[in-house]
């Protein structure tokens, strides 16, 4: 300090300097520039391993009590974000909801900025999935702060906002007719939703029919996301039935029917591998494979 306020010029660099500079003098400098390059180096220091008296603490994390979903579930979450499938990731969520396990922290991030994008995303759900101390995340970047709301704004039990028909009785009448219907079931919580073999059978015909031609895909996958998991084996009976009688259909018929329930039984299959990774239970059941007609 006395160097740098009387100069170089009467009073030299010191050779050897204090040990908790952490710095060796450079002998090749210009001593001027050698004497202001110290105190940058040291005003830096200082200032870095200071606290300033005005700055308030920041908020604290809530703790992180929540049991964190096994690698299994989070590979298969990998998959569903590499590219988005926004269906199946709500799937992914309610069932991480309902089984009462959380998402990595490392994915955070990625679905966040997803359901900053789009309001597809199930809010109720992925507020479960990251739990509080994912929400507490989402609440730090002022450009999430939209989402950060809606988080905060959606009841923990409510996990779907699927749309209802509560005062219709559901028939395999009611489904010929309408087989939308179906689809407006009130679903009752837990991760496994019950139907009557024959309701499963009446939807699987009307898909196999190809009557609902351009719209088959999008409510095979519809479907597959509410169909009871042990009803598996009769999307497999139906596509054998098919492979015997295929006459019965047009070629575009057949490949229409085809791409509807590889849906159906991409999006089944997928809830049988999460109920797997999700509560550690070995799967039961081979794939069905559903040859080209």
């Amino acid at each position: 300090m006395t160097t740098g306020l009387i100069g170089t010029d009467r009073r030299a660099v010191p050779d050897d300097l204090p040990q908790g500079w952490a710095v060796e003098l450079d002998q090749v400098l210009d001593p001027a520039h050698a004497v202001l390059s110290l105190a940058a180096r040291h005003r830096v220091a200082n200032r870095a391993g200071g606290r300033r008296p005005s700055c308030p603490p920041g908020p604290a994390a809530p703790p992180n009590r929540e049991q964190v979903a096994s690698r299994a579930a989070h590979e298969i979450l990998a998959r569903l974000l590499s590219p988005p499938q926004v269906d199946l990731l709500n799937l992914w969520l309610r069932t991480a909801a309902q089984s009462g396990q959380r998402m990595s922290a490392a994915y955070w991030t990625p679905l966040a900025m997803l359901a900053a994008r789009t309001t597809e995303l199930d809010r109720a759900a992925l507020a479960e999935a990251v739990g509080d101390r994912g929400v507490w995340f989402v609440e730090q970047n002022p450009e999430w702060a939209r989402l950060a709301k809606g988080l905060r704004a959606h009841p923990k039990e409510q996990h779907s906002s699927e749309p209802s028909d509560s005062g219709v009785q559901v028939t395999e009448n009611a489904i010929r007719a309408d087989p939308e219907l179906i689809l407006r079931v009130p679903r009752p919580p837990g991760p496994e939703f019950q139907w009557p073999d024959e309701l499963t059978r009446t939807v699987l015909a009307i898909i196999a029919s190809d009557q609902l031609q351009q719209r088959a895909v999008r409510y095979a996958a519809a479907v597959g996301a509410r169909l009871p998991l042990h009803h598996y084996e009769l999307v497999r009976s139906v596509v054998q039935h098919i492979t015997a009688r295929e006459q019965a259909l047009t070629p575009a018929g057949l490949r229409s029917v085809r791409a509807a329930l590889l849906a159906l039984e991409r999006t089944v299959w997928l809830r049988i591998e999460m109920q797997r990774a999700f509560s550690n239970e070995p799967m039961m059941v081979q794939r069905l494979e559903i040859p080209p007609w």
